[in-house]
């Protein structure tokens, strides 16, 4: 007994060829999603910390305490450019008023986005100014801490 042959008409032939196609496109468009998923680009941001500079200009210093404070968490990670905030409170242990003229951050990549008060930021002897800053974390890996730097006068 010979095999049954079906024969190919033209018709058969022509969706044969859409049917690769198509099933070729599926194959493309599913190994590309997997493939962007799997190289995933967002960056993991580790601050360990924030350290505020003060730079005093002028014939006196230390009115707002040392020029470097340290200030840490455990740590906070987050992801590639979201916001997080810092409230920093600035003591004047002067017996007279003096002013934060500028809000500036060291490292690359961290976008300082707002202060709550505009500069310059007076405060009063013997007295203390809570400032709040909004800052852009970066969009590459880092660990470490952020560095603030506070021109005062």
């Amino acid at each position: 007994m010979e095999p049954v042959r079906i024969p190919i008409t033209p018709e058969l032939h022509k969706n044969r060829k859409k049917i690769v196609a198509i099933g070729t496109v599926v194959t493309i468009i599913t190994v590309s999603i997997f493939l962007g998923l799997s190289l995933n680009t967002d960056a993991t941001i580790n601050v360990m910390g924030v350290e505020v500079h003060f730079e005093y200009a002028g014939s006196q210093s230390g009115y707002f305490g040392s020029p470097v404070q340290n200030y840490t968490w455990n740590f906070k990670t987050l992801d590639s450019g979201e916001i997080f905030h810092f409230t920093l409170v600035v003591n004047n242990y002067a017996n007279v008023s003096h002013s934060i003229n500028s809000i500036t951050l060291s490292h690359s990549g961290f976008t300082l986005l707002s202060v709550n008060y505009p500069s310059p930021i007076l405060i009063k002897p013997h007295s203390g100014q809570t400032l709040e800053l909004t800052i852009q974390a970066p969009s590459h890996e880092y660990v470490g801490k952020v560095s603030v730097n506070i021109l005062a006068m």
